[in-house]
């Protein structure tokens, strides 16, 4: 993609008259659009954030539409340790499960206590806690249902009613707004964003309860009745239960979600992530590797339908 198109008038993410007022006005060519050449760094690591500088000439020829810049944190912190790295270092880098959120937020919880005993249970297992959202984790599956209430309380809480359809808040956001809390919270802004977070810890253990079991160990993030992966066939609701079986991929126990480099999605069941990965290795390119979701033909019949599922 060597060009953009670029507008003649902002006209953002509204209806505009269509009177031919703000049809395309040309196009930019490629070394005219956000670009980096031989960066200090040493690399040039995107994640879907905002890596355009502010003062960019031609902001209304791009997207506004960026993810929460977490991602591109962790890697950026992998890439920029002094390291040299391998093929294999940068596999791993493509699944890599540290959450920054968790790194952030997990801290909040050590001066305060529950009353509930397996609320404080998971309290104090959060603590010690590497914040890896790993598939076999019990912390990465408490830490991921506290998350989940956390994004929907906030909201909640600053979210008006008549708005509530049509905004949401991000992440980074709540953060701030955590980080510096205002009286939304209550008289003492800080008591109160501190129960705050206990609270939601205990709707999230009561999620748990309710969808796991009583029991904590049985709350492992990765397994299929959290979180998963399962490609779905568009025709599975077509056919009978002996082809779809044929024509879905999984389940598999996932780790992750959609804040860390290896993008899982923030669902149960990963709907968004990297279906096509590929690393170059510039200095033997037959040392290339690829991998296509799930498998290499389209087949079901073929071994090859879902051979790289598992990988």
């Amino acid at each position: 993609m060597g060009i953009a198109p670029l507008r003649r008038n902002f006209s953002g993410m509204v209806p505009v008259p269509g009177d031919g007022r703000y049809e395309w006005d040309g196009y930019l060519e490629i070394n005219q659009k956000p670009n980096s050449f031989n960066p200090a760094q040493g690399f040039i690591e995107t994640s879907n954030s905002n890596y355009t500088p502010p003062d960019f000439p031609q902001l209304d020829a791009i997207g506004y539409t960026w993810t929460d810049p977490y991602r591109w944190s962790r890697a950026s912190e992998v890439l920029g340790s002094g390291r040299k790295f391998n093929m294999m270092d940068m596999i791993q880098l493509q699944h890599d499960y540290l959450s920054i959120p968790a790194r952030t937020l997990v801290p909040f919880f050590r001066s305060l206590s529950a009353t509930d005993p397996q609320v404080e249970q998971a309290r104090q297992m959060l603590l010690n806690w590497d914040f890896v959202l790993d598939q076999d984790s019990i912390e990465a599956g408490i830490y991921v249902a506290f998350e989940r209430q956390l994004l929907e309380n906030i909201e909640d809480l600053k979210v008006p009613e008549a708005a509530s359809a049509y905004l949401s808040v991000g992440m980074k956001t709540t953060i701030d707004m955590l980080l510096a809390p205002n009286g939304d919270f209550g008289a003492d802004p800080i008591q109160g964003r501190d129960q705050f977070l206990l609270d939601t810890l205990a709707q999230g253990v009561a999620t748990l309860r309710e969808k796991l079991g009583d029991n904590i160990q049985d709350w492992v993030y990765g397994q299929e009745a959290y979180k998963h992966a399962l490609i779905r066939h568009p025709l599975g609701g077509a056919v009978n239960e002996e082809m779809r079986e044929l024509l879905e991929a999984g389940p598999a126990p996932r780790g992750g979600n959609g804040f860390t480099v290896g993008a899982n999605g923030s669902g149960d069941n990963q709907s968004g992530g990297a279906s096509f990965r590929i690393l170059v290795d510039t200095r033997d390119w037959d040392n290339t590797l690829g991998m296509n979701t799930p498998g290499q033909v389209d087949d079901p019949a073929s071994p090859l339908y879902d051979n790289l599922f598992e990988l």
